[in-house]
Parts: C-alpha cells; structure tokens; sequence
C-alpha cells in the first residue's frame, strides 16, 4: 500500500512538473511582450547599479554614458533619469538636463524632489518663469500619503518642508518675472505682490530661515513698504548675523528712511564684515556711502556724535579697531562676530 502511495505522488509530481513547464511555455508565446520588459529592466537595472558607482565616484561622463544605457533598456527607472539630470545641471547643460527631470516624472510624477529641481532649473537657468510656477504649483497641491512609524519612518515633516520650499521658489520665480516688467511698471509690482504673498505662505513652513526671511524683507523694500522691511531685516540678521547682503540692504534702507545714524551703523557693521572676509573692491565703494552718511550726520549737527563713535562705538572691544572711518577687525584674534553683528533696535519699527 505505501509502495502505491509513494508511485502516486511520483506521478503527480511529474504531472505537475509537466503541466507548469507547458504554461510556462504557453505563457512566453502569449506574453512574450511582458518577458521582454521583464528581461530589459533587469539589463536596466544592471546599468543603473554600475551608473550609480560611477555618479559617487565622480567620474560624471562615464556615469552619463551607463544611465543612458540604463535608460535605453528601462525607460522609466525615474531615479536614474534624476540623478542624470543633476549631472547635467553640474555640466550647465541645462537643456539636458530638463529633458531628463520630465523624463522621471512622465514615469513618476510624484517624484517632488525632481519637480523641485525642474523649477528650479527652469526659474534660475532658463528665465521660464510660468513653467517654473506650475511646477511649484504641483508640489504644493501635491498629497502624498503621509506614514508616521516612530523611530523608523517619518514623511510628514519632509512633506511639510517640501511646500515651503516650494512657496518661497515660487517667490523667487515671481521676483524673476517682475525684473522682465521694468522698474515700478504695473505688471512688475503685480509681480512683486505675487513674491510677497509666496514669501508669506513659505513662512508658514519655514520657521526662521534666513533666505526667506530676507528675500519678503527685500520684497517690501522694493514695494515701498520701509517699515515692513526693516522688520524683516532686523530678523534676518538676526538668524545670520554675518550676512553681508542683509546689512548691505538693511543699510541702504534706513538711509532711504533718513535714518542716518542706524544706517551708519549698518553701513560699520557691512564695511566689517567685507574687511575680515577680505572683500577691498566692495569695502571701497561702501566706505564711499559711509562718507556721505557722515555728512548727512555733520549736517544734521551730529559732529558730537561722530566724535564720540572714535572712541565708544557699539562695536569697540579690545579686537576690534576703528581706523579711517572704518571698523577692522583682526583675523588673528577671535571675537563674537555674531553677538556683534545683530540687529539691536527692531522695537524702533514696531513702534512706527
């Protein structure tokens, strides 16, 4: 009995070794279109590990050459058309390299990373501003399913900073179109307004982030809004201190305001900063502004004043000198360049 048993289950087992071995065979005659897929995304994916070797050793064109191989084989493995779209942008062939960003996202289109740096290629290489938008536009409106496994995985954060970039791009975009508009046109402030409410909206996601805070501060002073402006300044600098373009503006500002002694005091602080990063053609020409800030000052009957900042300057500390009109710092000497640079008089605005 157990002989019969034994031989029964022999013969089933070739029966069905038998029947799978046919519906493999039946299966490669009706889809040999999904085999052939099958078999080139596995040559894809082959090229795709040996490209991505290449891309983290730098050797850039040998990576160019294994993605398009990759690609030819797997045309939409979004991630290789990505990362050989970044290896454009490195090479400036911007063409290039918007063709490979749609690439991954005809095959992905919830690919936000690549979106992201589509508009930014198109906004800031190309000067295609309303394509740039609509691709910010897209991350924004986006909704991707958010996952929340503690200690393992946690998209909700990212998707929160993606929209911010997202908006404050997006502004930057707007800024871009207004400059096509000319100075103080219609259009250009229609623009400016539109950078503005970008700018405001990426706030909401990005707290105390630098880049935005100064780009709504400059936004407000090219609309007129002094006030704003300053505030935003004050805040900016306040998150990095030791940015020269804030205190620059901020400097250029408070004289527009007649605000001529806190103008003078950015325009110490900038004259500082291009001395100890060793900028001399700017440090030249700001020390020019300096000077007629300084007659402004004299005029006013501040000589007392100008007198007194030689020797008790909210700057002065034993590394610091005052020499020619100008606060130098030595680079042998460490000092607290950030408590120094911050803006100390933001209540002054909140009162106007």
């Amino acid at each position: 009995m157990g002989f019969i048993i034994k031989l029964l289950k022999l013969r089933i087992t070739k029966v069905l070794i038998f029947l799978l071995t046919v519906a493999f065979i039946a299966s490669l005659y009706f889809y040999r279109d999904w085999y052939f897929v099958q078999y080139n995304k596995c040559i894809g994916m082959y090229y795709v590990n040996k490209g991505d070797k290449a891309y983290r050793e730098q050797k850039y064109q040998k990576a160019i050459d294994l993605y398009r191989t990759a690609l030819r084989h797997y045309p939409g493995h979004s991630r290789a058309s990505w990362n050989l779209g970044n290896i454009y942008v490195s090479f400036e062939n911007y063409y290039e390299a918007v063709n490979a960003y749609e690439n991954a996202l005809k095959y992905n289109p919830n690919f936000m990373v690549c979106r992201m740096d589509l508009g930014i290629i198109l906004s800031e290489r190309m000067a295609d501003y309303d394509k740039a938008i609509q691709e910010y536009g897209r991350v924004i409106n986006s909704n991707p399913l958010t996952v929340n496994i503690p200690g393992v995985f946690d998209n909700k954060k990212s998707t929160k900073l993606n929209r911010g970039i997202a908006y404050y791009n997006m502004g930057i975009a707007y800024r871009g179109k207004s400059v096509f508009m000319g100075d103080n046109t219609t259009m250009s402030i229609k623009y400016l307004k539109k950078a503005k409410e970008s700018y405001l909206k990426a706030e909401e996601y990005l707290k105390n982030d630098f880049d935005n805070t100064y780009n709504l501060a400059f936004i407000n002073h090219l609309l007129g809004d002094y006030t704003e402006a300053a505030k935003g300044y004050c805040d900016a600098i306040n998150i990095n201190p030791t940015n020269f373009d804030a205190h620059y503006n901020f400097a250029l500002l408070l004289r527009s305001m007649n605000l001529n002694k806190e103008s003078l005091e950015e325009f110490e602080k900038t004259t500082m900063l291009l001395d100890y990063y060793g900028n001399d053609e700017k440090t030249k020409y700001v020390f020019g502004i300096v000077t007629e800030i300084k007659r402004r000052i004299m005029n006013e009957g501040g000589y007392d004043y100008l007198k007194d900042r030689v020797d008790i300057t909210a700057l002065s500390e034993d590394n610091i000198t005052y020499s020619g009109g100008k606060i130098l710092a030595d680079k042998q000497k460490e000092f607290k360049m950030n408590e120094l640079m911050k803006c100390t008089y933001r209540k002054k605005f909140e009162e106007m």
